[in-house]
């Protein structure tokens, strides 16, 4: 009976020796390691102050983009497309004259389509002519060119000027959005400021950050009327001024407090 008693007791301080290494798998498997929750991480995410912060900064455009249309219409789709490509020779070479800094010019658009006659009753609808619709970007940092550009499409046989945008350039979006961005910060760190100082708290650090939106103001456009047929002689230069552009910016920062 004595012997069955030691035996019992050393099998269970063999188990009580043997039970720390299986809890902390240094045995491969066994009872899995008990991992205690994090209490310094727990307690760091409650001593936060979240807070969104808003920026916004105008800046002047510094490109003027400018839509010229050629519009032709004759007997054949040959003739059509060929006086359309002798106009827009014509308003190409007429642009490049004035020497405007950064001067970049494109087709955005070319259609060739055919025009019905419906007159004749009860008979299926005849092509009497084509029409050939084309469309010139004109780009340009040199806004004060930009009437000087306009006279001189019109002059050169141009059919009207679609629109008339103003831009930023890459490098002037850049800064602005910078700005924007750190106009959004120092919202946001007046306004964790103020709550942490009204309840007695102090700001440590910034403990999280996230950028939330940011936003550019449509670029102003405006529609210029059909130049009258066979229009001739000199044409004055419109003055058109361009509109302020708006950069916004949103942020939501976190800031961990003391006190």
């Amino acid at each position: 009976m004595k012997i069955k008693n030691k035996i019992t007791r050393l099998v269970l301080i063999a188990i009580l020796i043997f039970l720390p290494f299986t809890a902390t798998g240094c045995f491969g498997t066994g009872i899995p390691a008990i991992t205690m929750p994090d209490e310094t991480t727990d307690q760091a995410l409650k001593n936060t102050i979240s807070v969104g912060g808003n920026g916004t900064v105008k800046v002047l455009p510094d490109e003027v983009v400018v839509d010229i249309s050629i519009v032709t219409e004759k007997l054949t789709t040959e003739e059509a497309v060929n006086e359309n490509t002798s106009i827009f020779d014509k308003i190409k070479r007429a642009i490049e004259k004035i020497n405007a800094a950064n001067l970049k010019i494109e087709t955005t658009n070319f259609n060739v389509s055919p025009l019905y006659d419906y007159s004749v009753q009860n008979k299926p609808p005849k092509i009497y002519a084509y029409q050939v619709t084309s469309t010139i970007e004109v780009r340009t940092t040199d806004l004060e060119k930009m009437g000087e550009i306009i006279a001189s499409a019109i002059e050169s046989g141009a059919t009207n000027i679609s629109s008339i945008g103003f831009d930023l350039t890459e490098s002037s979006k850049q800064k602005a959005v910078n700005d924007a961005l750190a106009a959004a910060i120092n919202n946001a760190s007046a306004k964790a400021k103020t709550i942490a100082d009204s309840i007695g708290l102090t700001i440590d650090r910034v403990y999280a950050i996230n950028e939330s939106s940011t936003s550019f103001s449509e670029s102003f456009r405006a529609a210029m009327k059909t130049a009258p047929e066979g229009i001739g002689g000199d044409v004055s230069a419109p003055d058109i001024l361009p509109q302020e552009i708006e950069i916004s910016a949103s942020i939501n920062i976190v800031y961990s407090f003391t006190g």
